[in-house]
């Protein structure tokens, strides 16, 4: 077929669709909806995963973390619905016997906790007890003053460090150090300000109180910890360290008491229902588009039945079996890919106001683009091509006849 057919063929299917808006609208809402889908989604899932990788990698693959319970046993959230053995003995003995050089920092979470400066008072998200080496472990920094010391973990003193948010609310651009604030009608003396953190697996680090774990255990009448973070020397050693804490944990625990995962270990966890999500994501976007595409058939059928006699004069004046099909495929492709591009141009826009609201970075990859829009133009070619082929098989003789 010549290219000036094409043009022309074209030009007679937009015409067509444009000679009845509001059923060609219809008829692409489905896609529309498709490819919305298939582009919300699949930048949600790269955003949350490159946020997760970069926060997991943030501490370093030397790094070890311990949980209560099992997870893959529970196949839930770590320390959900299970009896905490997990104690500070435990952080001691696998510092004793690990063969790696191995560093553990205890962490013990309250959240929600009510806190008071003066007239003004809020609640706080989290309340974070942990150890003298923190900030050795997670390589976070202080942006005013200190972490506080060894001696005041083992006294169970009344320092604590706040959040950048904390900070900003009971202090403005005053320096917090050495001011008294009430946590849970406790005083405690500021020792140190956190650089900001943001959102961290969702918990608003900026938001949050740090202090020793034994002060932490002492206000909440427990001595559980509900995460110990291991860094050992090499990272080369990471597999032969998580497989010799087992060992370790064992001699006091029961298999079901913890879990004892690397950072990789984790990620790959992450990865699974990353995995999954995408396979849930492209069956919700292949229903939808299934949807448009029976839409565009119908409609196509209906267009047929209408346009008969027409059919009946191109034959008559010598149009084609195949220039009867293309013109009618070129419609069906015509609203397909129109659809496509307005699913896309709306998900951009989506994309772009919600972007700077959401904790992980959202942005329409190429690879979601152009998989859209290839799914759209197969959308409109499969079921466009059975009633194409309809129209063209039409009789030029009855087709005349028809009123």
């Amino acid at each position: 077929m010549s290219n000036m057919n094409i043009i022309e063929t074209l030009n007679i299917s937009l015409n067509s669709l444009k000679s009845n808006k509001v059923r060609t609208f219809l008829t692409m809402l489905g896609v529309v909806v498709g490819v919305m889908a298939i582009v919300l989604l699949v930048s949600v899932i790269h955003g949350t995963k490159a946020k997760i990788e970069s926060e997991l990698m943030s501490v370093g693959t030397n790094t070890i973390m311990v949980y209560p319970g099992n997870i893959d046993e529970t196949k839930g959230v770590p320390g959900m619905y299970i009896v905490n053995k997990l104690r500070m003995r435990h952080l001691v003995l696998l510092e004793k016997r690990s063969s790696y050089g191995a560093s553990a920092c205890p962490e013990y979470d309250i959240m929600g906790v009510r806190v008071k400066y003066k007239r003004e008072s809020r609640t706080v998200s989290f309340l974070i007890g942990t150890g003298h080496n923190f900030q050795e472990i997670y390589g976070w920094k202080v942006s005013e003053g200190r972490i506080f010391k060894k001696e005041e973990v083992d006294a169970a003193r009344r320092v604590v460090v706040i959040g950048d948010k904390v900070k900003k609310y009971f202090f403005g651009k005053v320096s917090p150090l050495g001011k008294e604030i009430m946590i849970r009608n406790i005083k405690f003396t500021v020792i140190g300000v956190m650089e900001s953190k943001g959102l961290i697996f969702g918990m608003d680090m900026d938001d949050s109180l740090y202090i020793p774990i034994t002060t932490a255990h002492q206000i909440a009448g427990s001595t559980e910890l509900h995460q110990i973070t291991i860094k050992i020397k090499e990272a080369k050693d990471v597999d032969r360290a998580v497989a010799e804490m087992k060992k370790i944990l064992l001699m006091e625990l029961k298999k079901e008491d913890f879990s004892v995962k690397s950072q990789g270990e984790m990620l790959n966890m992450f990865n699974t229902f990353a995995n999954v999500l995408s396979i849930v994501t492209g069956i919700i976007a292949g229903i939808s588009l299934l949807v448009g595409g029976i839409g565009i058939m119908n409609i196509m059928l209906v267009t047929v039945v209408e346009r008969t006699r027409e059919i009946g004069i191109r034959k008559a004046v010598g149009a084609t079996f195949f220039n009867i099909m293309f013109q009618f495929m070129m419609e069906s492709v015509v609203v397909a890919l129109t659809g496509g591009i307005i699913g896309i141009f709306i998900s951009l826009l989506i994309i772009t106001a919600l972007g700077p609201y959401v904790p992980f970075p959202l942005k329409a990859s190429n690879v979601s683009i152009i998989l859209a829009l290839s799914f759209s133009s197969l959308t409109g070619i499969f079921f466009g091509t059975y009633p194409a082929i309809r129209a063209a098989k039409l009789d030029p003789v009855v087709a005349l006849k028809y009123e």
